[in-house]
């Protein structure tokens, strides 16, 4: 089975199977969004000085909040509510330059968000049978040797995005009892994606909403696995998202194209910068304390 074939049923884009009041409903509301929807997310990738940026899919900003102990997440706001869209913006913008782009998304293959750069695919050889899903250390593996060539280096993992897995103990698996095609009622059929079952009501959203959260903690911690590697490198690493995820808020769920929801524009934005080298015997001198201690001039 092809890479496409095995993504089809997260990643299809037909509205087919949706119940018809809520295909109307989700018309209604894009035509809503498409009028004065801006967001700044492209304008910080932009402006800042990153070597690693790392995409979490479909990550909610609330939710990673919650779930990041060791870090203050900001907001930042998507311009679009699904990946095709984000891509296709980040080529136009071509924000990216010449950075590498190691992707575990298959969508990346046809929409190509670095044309002055390296794409890097790894949807094919990282795919786990058993996961039903590309595991984040997939993508930062390769992210991080590219990122000892000099080049930034773009780390797109499919985290948290269903199928939804987590860690436990040594093990990488499936949410137990979540949204996964291990756990999801068998009377769905395949080419059904979590757009079309959770709006069918077919799978209960409390459920879904409690496996997405185990599922972000499970991607923000390989997130920060790599970003301390990066770090000792002498990195600065950003982490944010493409889009976010609906659970029934207006209406919706997953996230639609051209849907401007507050829980599906809203993202995270992290930077991760090295630690400053403080010569042997050589005290930091007041500006560069009081500057450590946040208060910047």
């Amino acid at each position: 089975m092809g890479t496409l074939g095995r993504y089809a049923p997260w990643f299809h884009t037909t509205s087919a199977g949706e119940p018809f009041t809520y295909r109307a409903w989700k018309w209604l509301i894009q035509q809503r969004s498409s009028v004065g929807w801006s967001g700044d997310l492209f304008e910080r990738i932009e402006r800042t000085q990153w070597d690693l940026l790392i995409i979490l899919d479909a990550c909610r900003y609330d939710t990673l909040s919650r779930v990041a102990g060791c870090a203050v997440v900001n907001r930042a706001v998507s311009p679009v509510s699904a990946t095709p869209d984000f891509l296709a913006g980040c080529a136009e913008r071509d924000i990216f330059g010449d950075a590498d782009y190691v992707s575990a998304n298959p969508q990346t293959s046809k929409r190509n968000p670095v044309p002055e750069g390296t794409l890097v695919d790894v949807s094919e050889e990282g795919w786990d049978e058993y996961l039903a899903t590309v595991p984040p250390d997939a993508v930062y593996e390769v992210a991080l040797e590219r990122l000892e060539t000099d080049q930034r280096v773009v780390a797109h993992t499919l985290q948290p995005h269903a199928p939804h897995i987590c860690q436990v103990g040594d093990s990488v698996v499936p949410v137990p009892g979540g949204l996964h095609p291990e756990g999801v009622d068998t009377n769905i059929e395949d080419e059904l994606k979590m757009q079309r079952v959770l709006a069918s009501g077919r799978e209960d959203l409390d459920r879904a909403r409690r496996s997405y959260t185990v599922a972000t903690r499970f991607a923000w911690d390989r997130a920060l696995a790599a970003t301390v590697e990066a770090l000792e490198r002498g990195h600065t690493v950003c982490i944010t998202a493409d889009h976010g995820e609906l659970f029934g808020e207006w209406g919706l769920t997953e996230h639609p194209v051209g849907v401007a929801v507050k829980r599906l524009i809203e993202v995270p934005w992290v930077v991760f910068e090295p630690p400053r080298e403080v010569g042997q015997g050589e005290a930091p001198s007041v500006p560069e304390r009081l500057e450590s201690l946040g208060y910047v001039q």
